[in-house]
């Protein structure tokens, strides 16, 4: 048997031995791929606070660093894991913004509240017989929202909440925890407070052991004390007039008229602008009209995150209108 190592055996085994190491390698590198998207926490849609603007607007110098800013200052509760931002153009609406809608994406998006008028040749207004100016063109809020917010009256609707119906919700979920008299009870029922972290987190993989599960709590026992705060400073600035609930009237299928609280007006907010804005005929950044609207995502039984929201609209005075 010829034993003898020549250039061309060498060669062979060389080539064998870093093809099985290449291979050990790709296997070692998909094993700890693997590993961690096993023990990862996946961030759910509940989870993840994404504020929109519409095809009507013009991001402001802050837009796109807004989700990096509320991730950053901790703004919102500790279980939301992901925030974002994104605009869209005119092109956007029936691709991209459809597609997120469609896949439960999106919590709070800015839009418009401008209609447009009829004037005849002079210029002047056209009224209707009631006496009430004739619209041209809807406001981009009116024809995105109306008939699809959702309240007690409409629960299948399926665009926006109705604002007053969503304030509604926030306090009742609140008098889950603190009572009937939650305005001066500051301190949750501890039960309660466990049985919605649990409910919630259970198979988080977060909070595996005992010790994790107890922050947690502790964690979850915070965050309603600080929705109650951020309820009630809320209340306050609809009480002074600081926001405004966007009301509009329209009739149902049986002809009955309802009104439909279809966005909070956030343009009292002295530097909104920097966040959205939209332009007037002669091109000048305004806000009169600059609404908020809160997505509608089915989130119930998402326990209680669906009230981020409040949080964001206190943020938004104390960093643009105060």
């Amino acid at each position: 048997m010829d034993a003898r190592i020549t250039k061309q055996r060498l060669g062979n085994l060389l080539s064998y031995d870093w093809l099985k190491m290449l291979i050990a390698i790709v296997i070692a590198v998909f094993l700890i791929i693997l590993l961690f998207t096993m023990t990862a926490t996946r961030v759910t849609n509940a989870q993840t606070f994404a504020v929109y603007a519409y095809t009507d607007l013009t991001a402001g110098k802050d837009f796109n660093s807004l989700g990096s800013t509320l991730k950053t200052n901790e703004v919102l509760s500790y279980d939301i894991l992901e925030t974002k931002t994104e605009k869209f153009s005119a092109d956007d609406r029936y691709d991209i913004f459809s597609l997120r809608r469609t896949v439960g994406e999106g919590t709070v998006m800015f839009i418009s509240d401008v209609r447009t008028y009829k004037t005849d040749d002079a210029g002047n207004p056209v009224y209707d017989e009631e006496g009430n100016q004739v619209v041209s063109s809807e406001s981009a809020l009116y024809s995105l929202a109306m008939g699809g917010a959702v309240n007690p009256d409409r629960p299948t609707s399926a665009a926006v909440y109705d604002t007053k119906y969503y304030l509604q919700m926030c306090e009742e979920y609140l008098i889950s925890f603190f009572g009937e008299n939650w305005r001066e009870n500051a301190e949750p029922d501890a039960a309660a407070v466990r049985e919605s972290f649990l409910s919630r987190n259970s198979g988080d993989k977060r909070y595996k052991t005992a010790a994790s599960r107890e922050e947690g709590v502790a964690q979850e026992r915070q965050r309603l004390i600080d929705l109650r705060d951020d309820y009630l400073t809320v209340l306050g600035l609809f009480e002074n007039g600081t926001y405004t609930h966007t009301v509009y009237e329209g009739t149902d299928e049986e002809g009955k008229t309802y009104e439909s609280a279809l966005g909070i007006n956030v343009g009292n907010l002295a530097d909104i602008s920097d966040v959205a804005y939209y332009t007037d005929s002669e091109g000048k950044a305004v806000t009169e009209k600059l609404n908020l609207v809160i997505l509608y995502n089915n989130f119930h039984e998402a326990n209680g995150m669906l009230y981020e929201p409040i949080t964001f609209l206190r943020w938004l005075y104390e960093e643009y209108g105060a």
